[in-house]
């Protein structure tokens, strides 16, 4: 692989996942190229997160990038749990999960099933912002950003500015470095 084409896929993953790499988001969702998996590992090992292939495509492949013991945590809040169960989960161990959620996204990408919204659950969004979205089939929200926002927008526009931060100084760190 060149540096020219490893610089550029650090750079992505550094504007898609900076919020996880800096501990402000527990998950983030990258799609990668399968001949770009060396870099993929390399920052995974440098940023002491944990990676998953969700779903393979035509072209890239989309991986899940967190970490555990914030999922675990997200997993453990009740109002978490009862939602999962009425998206048809009956485990509520990372392992179960992140299974039955790559085999919903196979099932969507075939045609076979509806888009696992849950997965905004893992990927820190609000639980109330889920559900607004399902419930309103992604229209009526009151803000988006990172999320369409059901629920507190002000709380949503912090973090949002959190994030764009942490994707700024790690965009200036890649290009520095």
């Amino acid at each position: 692989m060149s540096e020219e084409r490893r610089k550029k896929v650090s750079l992505q993953m550094a504007f898609q996942c900076a919020p996880t790499f800096q501990r402000l988001k527990p998950a983030s969702l990258v799609m990668i190229c399968p001949e770009d998996i060396e870099v993929l590992e390399r920052q995974i090992t440098k940023s002491g997160v944990s990676g998953r292939r969700l779903c393979r495509g035509n072209q890239r492949d989309m991986w899940l990038l967190y970490r555990e013991e914030e999922l675990e945590k997200i997993l453990k809040k009740e109002e978490n749990r009862l939602f999962f169960r009425t998206m048809g989960y009956d485990s509520f161990s990372l392992p179960a999960v992140l299974n039955k959620v790559r085999m919903r996204l196979t099932a969507h990408r075939d045609g076979k099933g509806e888009y696992p919204h849950e997965l905004g659950i893992l990927l820190g969004y609000p639980l109330e912002d889920v559900q607004g979205f399902i419930r309103n089939k992604g229209k009526n929200y009151l803000y988006s950003g990172y999320w369409k926002v059901y629920g507190d927008v002000e709380k949503a526009r912090q973090l949002f500015r959190s994030y764009d931060r942490a994707r700024e100084q790690m965009l200036a760190d890649c290009l520095a470095g």
